[in-house]
């Protein structure tokens, strides 16, 4: 008889502890960062703190060290041998405020602002209205708009990153290089106006943009060549391309051309 341990839970339990999103847990799992889950039938798996210990590793890498994927895989096994509790607590699976919901629930702001107006019209003001905080307790988050304004580039990234891997995932495999273009126009678009913002300012030589925004698109162009072709010593040239094409379909789109046709019919 198979008893189930008590510890276990499902993938939607797992994300709703840990707000990463399935087709991510997926992704870690074929990439050796997470441990395989518990097979209890042929579609039911349950995953366990292991899980969320690696995934709450996981993200504090690439949100505050903006690590690649591949770094994070070396560095992995040693940090969890240690344990996790230094780094970032999951999102809560109750309904209780806490500082991480409270950060996100900013960032989430500030994307939408800085999606629809430049990095001058925007107020830490504008902000705490959104978020419905005090800027008491913004500033016990963030130092600055500036930082908001980069933490919030950041997660445009991770979510770019989420969409098109998604978008991959449900197509042929491997896919080809039009239909990569397609689906990196699609994951890009909610989030350029944030980077193409903080690209513009890193052009401009302001200061602590400059890094700042070499980290963020490095990331990029580094993930995306890893979901295109794993471990392909050229993928990166390839995110590359497919990059640069996926923006000017969105371009194209703008100016009623036959590009991203999101764009061109809204």
């Amino acid at each position: 008889m198979n008893v189930q341990r008590t510890d276990r839970f499902s993938m939607a339990e797992l994300t709703e502890r840990t707000g990463v999103p399935a087709s991510t847990v997926h992704h870690y799992v074929r990439r050796g960062l997470l441990p395989p889950p518990l097979r209890v039938s042929a579609k039911h798996f349950l995953h366990g703190p292991e899980h969320v210990d690696s995934l709450r590793v996981i993200r504090h890498l690439r949100r505050r060290q903006r690590l690649p994927l591949a770094r994070i895989a070396e560095m992995l096994p040693e940090i969890l041998a240690d344990g996790a509790e230094g780094f970032e607590a999951p999102v809560p699976d109750d309904d209780e405020p806490r500082t991480s919901t409270v950060a996100e629930r900013i960032l989430d702001v500030a994307i939408e602002a800085f999606g629809q107006h430049s990095y001058g019209e925007v107020s830490i003001a504008d902000l705490c209205s959104g978020a419905n905080v005090a800027k008491g307790t913004f500033y016990r988050h963030f130092d600055s708009k500036g930082q908001v304004f980069v933490r919030a580039a950041d997660k445009v990234v991770l979510q770019s990153l989420a969409r098109f891997r998604e978008a991959l995932e449900q197509g042929p495999q491997p896919p080809d290089p039009q239909a990569a273009g397609t689906a990196c126009a699609a994951a890009l678009r909610p989030g350029l106006p944030v980077l193409l913002e903080l690209a513009k300012r890193a052009m401009l030589n302001e200061p602590n943009y400059v890094n700042e925004a070499r980290a963020a698109f490095r990331m990029l162009v580094a993930e995306m060549g890893d979901i295109l072709r794993p471990g392909d010593a050229d993928n990166r040239a390839l995110a590359g391309m497919v990059i640069l094409d996926a923006i000017a379909q969105v371009f194209r789109g703008l100016v009623g051309g036959s590009g991203d046709p999101a764009v061109a019919g809204s």
